[in-house]
């Protein structure tokens, strides 16, 4: 069946006999088809793929006709014979094992048989590299139809496809020729032969140092293009099934909810996307192993989640495994990337996250001095508007960004800006009272302006409040589903006296829209905080913008159109 770019072989497995695959080979992909084997799991091979398999079949073939030539007086010969109807793998293992060891008497030696197959092509590579070539793609079943790559992610090209209403992204590893594949296998096998020879203590055990370390050593004994370069290194450390969402600017954050499935995504134009990334249960303990290491905090029993951040040349993510017997029905994984190219107010703008006049506001209020919170759902995009104002601020102002387990801001060096960035861990024991002594600090070290990640607990909370008191400007995140919800937060969970609560400044809303099985983020509500000298309660808002429902837009209030604000550029 020919469907576009895809050819579909129903009910039948890439390990298929010899036989078989002399039956379909008669009606063989075309020039830029792919293949998928529609068996128990859809299995996707590149049309170069199919090719090798087909060159082996028909090695194996050859090898068949003269083994069968000797078969009465060879043992060697008869029990190959026997097992013509086998899977071409299994076939192929003995034949490769029976010249090797052939040692099955007199008749054997002298039957010449061995040194016939060995000019045979095929027999020259040995199971393993043929395995590493040939290995296919586990793709979601139903799949019919390809149609023309969204975009190119070297050495894969992306495929969006839509099925039952939803989103797929689907990476394919296509660009990747069968002999660079195996020229990527043997140096793998060389790199870990001279770690295992001149590798010397203390080892690098975070991802990205071993990833460089490697690099160099490859570069040594061969140069492999940049595609090519990184998957034999992330093939290296276990982790090349996830490399496509790993490298891929435009996947914001990726999920596994189990081993043994497919990953789920947020994609930066899309939103929520199902994925045709297999996530086994190597993949998930490759991973484990570099965030504990990443951490410094092993996952066991009694410590089952980890949370860490791991960067290398190609990416910077935030990890958060839960394992067992936390997570019960095994090993879960959340991974959440930091844009190299961070989302600034224009991209905002063009994707409909907020409005050109709302952006206007926003950049008069930083302007002027004020502060920022930021607030709304887990996943609403509050950090990505953050990071869009941050990138606003003047570049003669001094300022500091304050995280926890993982720095969410980028660095701002490069665009001219002083910065320093400071990592106060959450999570561990006393990492309360350091998180509080670095938080108090900035009193004495004179910032204009300070980026603080996330506001997560108390005693976040009043130094927060500390901070702003002393007359510094402060943008923060925090999770909240109301204005109102998050002062009343603040004010009876955190203890924070009301008349402080006017420091605040501007308050901005994130929400996270599931619009037909995708998700969107908007800024709905953007508010200041109605100042009182001697306030007996909670004090209220004034609304600046408030999301219209009827329209889908975020419209201005009256109290914005009394207000003269300047025309700024985005």
């Amino acid at each position: 069946m020919r469907n576009g770019s895809l050819k579909i072989y129903r009910n039948l497995s890439p390990r298929m006999s010899i036989s078989e695959f002399e039956q379909i080979s008669e009606d063989p992909p075309g020039s830029c088809a792919l293949c998928l084997f529609s068996g128990n799991k859809g299995l996707l091979l590149t049309r170069e793929q199919f090719q090798m398999v087909w060159q082996v079949c028909h090695d194996l073939r050859l090898c068949l006709d003269l083994l069968s030539e000797k078969s009465k007086d060879c043992t060697f010969a008869k029990e190959v014979c026997s097992s013509r109807n086998s899977e071409w793998p299994v076939l192929l293992s003995k034949i490769r094992l029976g010249i090797l060891y052939h040692k099955k008497g007199i008749r054997c030696r002298l039957c010449r048989i061995c040194s016939e197959l060995t000019r045979f092509k095929s027999l020259q590579f040995s199971r393993d590299e043929l395995s590493f070539a040939l290995r296919p793609q586990v793709v979601p079943s139903g799949l019919v139809s390809l149609g023309s790559p969204e975009y190119s992610l070297p050495p894969y090209s992306i495929y969006i496809l839509r099925r039952s209403g939803r989103l797929v992204y689907m990476p394919v590893l296509c660009t990747l020729s069968v002999e660079e594949r195996i020229e990527s296998f043997r140096l793998i096998r060389k790199v870990r032969k001279h770690e295992e020879k001149c590798l010397k203590p203390p080892f690098s055990i975070e991802l990205g140092e071993v990833i460089e370390e490697r690099r160099a050593i490859l570069r040594d004994f061969s140069k492999l293009s940049a595609p090519a370069e990184n998957f034999a290194l992330y093939s290296s450390v276990g982790l090349v099934d996830l490399l496509p969402l790993l490298i891929d600017d435009n996947v914001g954050e990726f999920y596994a909810d189990s081993p043994r499935t497919f990953a789920y995504i947020d994609h930066r134009e899309l939103g929520r996307c199902e994925s045709s990334v297999w996530v086994g249960s190597r993949v998930i303990e490759r991973l484990l192993v570099f965030s504990a290491a990443s951490s410094g905090r092993a996952s066991d029993y009694l410590n089952p989640s980890i949370k860490a951040s791991i960067k290398t040349n190609e990416f910077h993510a935030r990890v958060s495994i839960d394992a067992p017997p936390l997570s019960f029905e095994g090993t879960s994984i959340d991974v959440r990337k930091f844009f190299r190219n961070p989302t600034d107010f224009g991209m905002l703008i063009r994707n409909r996250t907020i409005p050109p006049e709302a952006v206007s506001y926003l950049l008069m209020k930083l302007r002027a001095g004020s502060s920022f919170s930021i607030y709304g759902e887990s996943g609403s995009g509050k950090t990505t508007l953050a990071i869009a104002l941050d990138l606003e601020t003047p570049p003669h102002w001094r300022k500091y960004s304050v995280e926890s387990d993982v720095a969410e801001n980028i660095t701002q060096r490069h665009l001219g800006k002083h910065q320093v960035r400071l990592l106060a861990a959450t999570g561990f024991a006393g990492s309360a009272e350091r998180r509080r002594e670095v938080l108090d600090s900035l009193l004495h070290k004179s910032p204009d302006y300070v980026f603080f990640g996330e506001v997560l607990s108390e005693s976040d909370s009043r130094a927060l409040f500390q901070i702003l008191a002393s007359g510094i400007r402060c943008i923060h995140t925090v999770h909240a589903p109301s204005g109102e919800g998050l002062l009343r937060r603040f004010a009876y969970q955190h203890r924070i006296p009301l008349l402080s609560l006017s420091d605040l400044g501007v308050l901005v809303q994130m929400r996270r829209f599931d619009i037909g099985g995708n998700f969107t983020r908007r800024v709905v509500r953007i508010s200041e905080v109605v100042r009182d000298e001697l306030p007996a309660d909670i004090p209220p808002l004034r609304d600046i913008f408030v999301w219209d429902a009827a329209s889908g837009q975020l419209e201005p209030t009256p109290a914005y159109r009394e207000m003269s604000i300047p025309a700024q550029g985005v």
